[in-house]
């Protein structure tokens, strides 16, 4: 029995504003920078908005790639609450950063529970040029393909 392909379908593109890190200094793999996360917006399958409280716990690493460790909530137009949990890495891509993550969705009981057992992944980035400091990620949904 041979693997069937995975088809990515888009979730969400989220703008997810971003204050002044924290530099925490050198630790363990790398220098750890704390990034606040301020607010933003949701849309998509999703729509809504990102919460302010969350932050990324990013490690710079000694080979030049950062680490992305976010944790943040968003709220549904329908007023439901998400936890997204957001892990990757950041890396050059063609001379720019790009980042790759496996996001995990966190709802409650109702339309949006499917979320809790989907595998999600993402892309990012960085968007510091712009008026509010932000990052830029997409979210897509992985399923079985037919073969």
């Amino acid at each position: 029995m041979s693997h069937p392909p995975l088809v990515l379908e888009p979730l969400a593109e989220l703008r997810v504003e971003i204050g002044e890190p924290i530099d925490a200094g050198p630790v363990p793999g790398g220098r750890r920078r704390i990034i606040p996360i301020t607010g933003g917006t949701v849309s998509g399958l999703l729509e809504g908005t990102v919460v302010p409280g969350g932050a990324d716990w990013s490690l710079q690493r000694g080979d030049g790639t950062g680490t992305v460790s976010a944790t943040y909530p968003v709220r549904l137009t329908d007023g439901t609450v998400l936890t997204i949990t957001n892990r990757g890495t950041v890396a050059a891509h063609d001379g720019a950063p790009l980042g790759l993550t496996a996001i995990r969705v966190e709802a409650p009981e109702g339309p949006w529970a499917y979320l809790n057992d989907t595998p999600v992944v993402g892309s990012l980035v960085l968007a510091l040029g712009e008026e509010r400091p932000a990052v830029r990620l997409r979210f897509y949904t992985v399923r079985a393909g037919t073969s």
